[in-house]
């Protein structure tokens, strides 16, 4: 049963009848910019002939535009003084509103020029978990420190998501742990690296002869569900660990329990590689064909603003000079 709508009290009226006149498109209006123009260099030098000088046009396409203006007003702006012209009354308070609107006219020039110039821009990006955590903000430092006026908006989401959020245009750019090949949609690899299965340097898998077969002893650390990089540990892994016990963590904090020695975990090896080196973390030979991950980015084919052309650019200087 639907229930009767609740009486609109008098504040409340006002209101309900403010957001229906919002509702209401606006007139389009008769008189023309060209026309407010003409009428204000006519205005500010009283003479025809002058102003069609300093417009470039003949007196005669002055004049028609003069009166085209007057009659889509319904009021006379001009009166005959000799040779000259002067404002009447209607004239003279048009003047100033006329100028306020070519006042407004200039704040959007500079708008466009800033926009064109790159001065400001607003652009959001989609980043996955892993390359989020561990990628996006490198890549982005020296493009923020050139751009201080270009503000970024970095949002993490699954693949799915963010290829929804690119398409329906709630973000400028994503990137993708993993490559992007959708229609309407151009991408470039920000860089390969291979998967492997790593352990903290005093883990006992560190110690194991057979360290595939004592898996299942230990706790498996999972990347978030929803992100290539855990699709593409499972690929590396197959049916070792299966019986492990899984424990799913954020970015930041797997890498931490990695390290600390709470379990094993399969890692993009371009993230783990100063660890690697420093001795904090060992491999752990897996059998099998390698698993490659590609950090990739990626925005629509068009509707770009200059800020994101910038910013393509410069990840894509990041590519050829890594």
């Amino acid at each position: 049963m639907r229930l009767p709508s609740p009486p609109l009290y008098p504040a409340e009226t006002a209101g309900h009848h403010a957001r229906q006149v919002r509702r209401v498109p606006r007139p389009r209006p008769e008189v023309t910019l060209d026309q407010l123009h003409t009428f204000l260099a006519v205005a500010e030098r009283q003479h025809i002939g002058e102003a069609a000088a300093a417009l470039g046009i003949s007196q005669g396409s002055v004049s028609m535009v003069v009166h085209r203006l007057e009659r889509s007003l319904g009021l006379p702006l001009f009166q005959r003084v000799g040779r000259n012209i002067r404002l009447t009354d209607i004239g003279h308070a048009l003047r100033p509103l006329a100028t306020r609107v070519f006042d407004d006219m200039a704040h959007i020039d500079e708008l466009r020029s800033s926009y064109m110039n790159n001065e400001r821009g607003e652009i959001a990006i989609a980043a996955g978990y892993v390359v989020g955590a561990r990628r996006v903000p490198g890549w982005l430092a020296g493009f923020v420190a050139t751009h201080p006026e270009i503000n970024l908006h970095l949002t993490l989401a699954p693949f799915r998501v963010m290829i929804a959020m690119l398409l329906e245009g709630e973000v400028d750019l994503m990137f993708a742990g993993a490559g992007v090949d959708v229609p309407g949609v151009e991408s470039m690899t920000m860089e390969h690296t291979e998967m492997v299965l790593v352990v903290a340097a005093g883990h006992p898998l560190a110690r194991s002869r057979a360290p595939l077969r004592q898996l299942n002893r230990y706790r498996h650390l999972e990347h978030e569900q929803g992100t290539a990089t855990r699709r593409l540990a499972a690929q590396l892994l197959g049916e070792h660990g299966e019986e492990a016990e899984g424990i799913q963590l954020e970015e930041g904090a797997l890498s931490a329990a990695l390290i600390a020695g709470l379990g094993f975990a399969v890692m993009p090896r371009a993230l783990v590689e100063p660890d690697l080196a420093a001795g904090r973390l060992v491999l752990i030979a897996c059998p099998g064909p390698a698993v490659a991950q590609r950090f990739s980015a990626a925005r629509r084919d068009s509707g770009h603003t200059p800020a994101l052309d910038l910013l393509w650019d410069h990840l894509r200087q990041l590519t050829e000079h890594p």
